[in-house]
């Protein structure tokens, strides 16, 4: 065969196979923002960290990781210094004048331990995460050296946003409290029931809307993370009222979502107590905090997954 015509053959060739390659390529990501049910985005966070699982990977090892080295540390001192909660609940007595209970002081030791890799190494693995994903759909290529670069920028706006979740949980529980405290008074001021009796009532008739708008809050939570990364001038409150308008429809898939990293995010932690309990080897401690790392990169995964799922 002639040289000018096996040069032709095999430009034909590269013509073909870029022109077949292009559209399957263009509609994996057309079907990737519009999928609907949980499984679809399930199955499609899974498909986007495959597409790169050495910077997710990464992003699992240096950065998600001191969170549950923390998470881990705090428990193991609790577990193996009882006297800690006993100094909390001492100390709150001094600064409160009244005790406070076993699980509130265990909960405050926790914030402690966690409350400095959770604002640093946490929020900075959640943007280098959303920006992999965002740059993935929108065909960019993925370099650590930008995805640092980004998450750098983008970690003042995540704290900003999550110190208005902060805000308002603190918000929440605190109409919570004052109404479980005030509304029992004013029953038995009335002659209606027990101080006893009110207090249960009240709860049964305040739990259920607080549970339902507590687990509103952290689905609109998780959309606002993402859009204080991806979009460059909402983050903060607008970032939770824009969330808010997303998640119009498709509520109950966020919160499917939402249940499902939570859920096993638990169960990686009743793990390494149950482990503990019962004398947890050196090289267990690593492999569950792998396990819960990766969890956090699957949950921001889906959660900017279904950004993209909602944005129109």
């Amino acid at each position: 065969m002639n040289p000018p015509v096996n040069n032709l053959i095999h430009s034909n060739l590269l013509h073909a196979c870029s022109s077949a390659t292009m559209p399957r390529r263009t509609s994996q990501v057309f079907e990737s923002v519009y999928l609907i049910n949980t499984a679809q985005i399930f199955r499609e966070s899974i498909r986007v960290i495959l597409l790169h699982p050495t910077h997710f990977h990464s992003i699992s090892i240096f950065l998600f990781s001191p969170l549950p080295i923390s998470l881990f540390v705090s428990r193991f001192l609790i577990a193996h210094f009882p006297q800690m909660p006993s100094l909390t609940i001492k100390t709150t007595y001094h600064f409160l004048g009244h005790p406070l209970s076993k699980i509130l002081s265990k909960t405050i030791i926790h914030l402690i331990i966690c409350f400095p890799s959770s604002i640093t190494f946490s929020l900075v693995g959640r943007a280098a995460t959303i920006q992999a994903v965002s740059d993935n759909y929108n065909g960019i290529n993925i370099d650590r050296r930008r995805l640092l670069m980004k998450s750098g920028v983008a970690w003042i706006k995540l704290l900003h946003t999550s110190f208005w979740e902060f805000i308002i949980v603190v918000s929440l529980f605190g109409a919570l409290v004052v109404s479980l405290a005030t509304v029992p008074k004013m029953l038995l001021a009335a002659g209606i029931c027990s101080n006893m009796l009110g207090f249960l009532c009240a709860l049964g008739i305040l739990g259920i809307p607080f549970c339902v708008v507590f687990a509103h809050l952290m689905v609109v939570g998780n959309l606002a993370r993402v859009l204080s990364v991806v979009e460059s001038e909402c983050y903060g409150l607008e970032s939770f009222l824009t969330a808010n308008k997303l998640t119009e429809g498709r509520r109950q898939t966020a919160l499917a979502l939402t249940l499902l990293s939570n859920t096993s995010l638990r169960l990686v932690e009743f793990l390494f107590e149950f482990r503990m309990c019962t004398d947890i080897s050196i090289w267990e401690g690593p492999i569950l905090v792998s396990m819960y790392s990766s969890v956090l990169v699957f949950d921001t995964v889906m959660n900017a997954v279904f950004y993209y799922a909602c944005k129109p």
